[in-house]
């Protein structure tokens, strides 16, 4: 599942012994990049140098990189999709594009669904750069040294412990109903099952739910739980490196500009 897959590769990347600020400049850095520099080639070269990042010192499979994938690019492609297909009759125009009754694709729709595409795929990329070598525990740290509240760092962390039990929950559920030979069954009890499946799934939640709150009642919990940060030295070769590929991004995309200009 993509859940299990980047939290494991999180936890099992040489990155997540680096300081997690060092992670978020050139991730922040990239997915500042992707949004404000031009389809070609400032997104081109996000992705690469994303792609570049998480496959190559961060050690993220590529099978694993491409499972936590593939719901962002889902959702960038219906997105871009609807972006480049137009509803009514074609404009007049020069180059009215493809057409087929009410349904067309003109030549801008389909430039402005490529830039979609390529922003979104690469401000993705960017952003697993930092989830794909941070855990939870070490994101909640780090904000908690930014100060920002620890309700809500609270109300983060928990629920992010309440979907990995309701994600053993549900997996445990479909491997019964698996073993029950549940897939052979009619559609009408498939449905059924699966209504069933749902239905103790929010049962648990809510039990689970209110056992946490029973068990922060009981320490005590008035504030926050917080939690022992290890110490991690600086690494400024890494800072210094992720400095120059973003300045090079926007150098090679401000003489891209001057050449075609």
């Amino acid at each position: 599942m993509p859940l299990t897959s980047i939290d494991d590769a999180a936890w099992a990347s040489p990155w997540r012994h680096r300081r997690v600020g060092e992670k978020a400049l050139l991730s922040g850095g990239l997915v500042l990049t992707a949004a404000a520099a031009p389809a070609w080639p400032g997104t081109l070269l996000v992705s690469a140098v994303a792609l570049g990042a998480l496959v190559g010192p961060a050690r993220i499979r590529p099978a694993t990189l491409a499972r936590v994938m593939a719901a962002p690019l889902l959702f960038v492609t219906v997105g871009a999709a609807s972006v480049a297909v137009r509803l009514g009759a074609a404009p007049v125009a020069a180059d009215p594009g493809w057409q087929w009754g009410p349904v067309g694709i003109g030549p801008d729709g389909l430039r402005q669904a490529v830039a979609l595409l390529g922003h979104g795929v690469a401000g993705a990329l960017a952003v697993m750069v930092l989830a794909a070598t941070t855990p939870m525990v070490d994101l909640v740290t780090w904000g908690r040294r930014w100060r920002i509240p620890d309700a809500l760092l609270e109300i983060a962390s928990l629920t992010y412990r309440l979907v990995w039990v309701l994600l053993a929950t549900a997996t445990a559920i479909r491997r019964a109903q698996t073993a029950r030979l549940g897939d052979a069954a009619p559609l009408s009890r498939r449905l059924r099952a699966t209504a069933d499946a749902m239905g103790s799934v929010l049962v648990r939640a809510w039990h689970q739910s209110l056992r946490l709150e029973q068990g922060l009642a009981g320490r005590g919990y008035e504030s926050s739980l917080t939690t022992l940060a290890p110490r991690r030295a600086a690494s400024w070769p890494f800072v210094v490196v992720s400095t120059l590929c973003l300045v090079l991004i926007w150098l090679l995309v401000a003489w891209s500009g001057a050449h075609h200009g």
